[in-house]
């Protein structure tokens, strides 16, 4: 699983410091609109998906922070949390950009026994596959009322002198727009306010 395995790299240690903080949070969660010239307007959902790899495969942390609702919201796994109770259930905005941030950064950290971990190197994901239409999350579902997807996907975790960590399998997907003007006319601009992560355990 996605979470628990970045947490496993050394992520954790940031969410166990003895203050109990995470981190400052990261700024303003409304920043402006700032496009890269490797990114695209994302007025739709396959261009904030393409976003998304990009700004994966990048590891760029501001790009990540313009593409996460300030309401984002992760849904972790029964096992995550049982292998990392001081994490909780889910991770908020300022907890999953504090993650981003060490985790693009290149920092080392600790895994759950304390150990040092090597940083990560690099990042590859594959294009993820959509498997099922975007469609309106009930008001029961722990992310409601946002649009939601279920995806395909594969990302691999590069550590220098390390082993490669592949992580395999779903992620349901919530975004959610608003209107912004771009170019001079009125556009959506969709935002990641979710993901539950429903990857392979191990």
């Amino acid at each position: 699983m996605i979470r628990k395995s970045v947490l496993m790299l050394g992520l954790v240690g940031l969410l166990v410091v003895p203050t109990g903080c995470i981190f400052s949070p990261p700024g303003d969660n409304n920043p402006i609109i700032d496009i890269k010239p490797t990114l695209v307007f994302p007025d739709t959902p396959a261009k904030l998906m393409a976003n998304f790899k990009t700004i994966y495969e990048n590891m760029d942390y501001n790009a990540y922070q313009t593409l996460l609702h300030p309401d984002y919201l992760t849904i972790l796994q029964a096992s995550t949390t049982s292998d990392f109770p001081e994490v909780g259930t889910t991770l908020d905005y300022t907890e999953e950009m504090d993650i981003a941030n060490h985790m693009f950064s290149g920092a080392a950290g600790h895994d759950s026994k304390g150990d040092l971990t090597t940083p990560i190197s690099s990042i590859t994901l594959q294009e993820p596959t959509q498997l099922t239409s975007w469609e309106t999350s009930p008001g029961d579902d722990p992310i409601p009322n946002a649009e939601s997807a279920l995806f395909d996907v594969y990302f691999e975790f590069s550590r220098a002198g390390d082993k490669t960590l592949k992580v395999t399998g779903q992620i349901k997907f919530y975004i959610t727009s608003h209107d912004s003007l771009h170019q001079g006319s009125m556009k959506p601009y969709y935002q990641m306010i979710g993901q539950y992560d429903l990857t392979n355990d191990g």
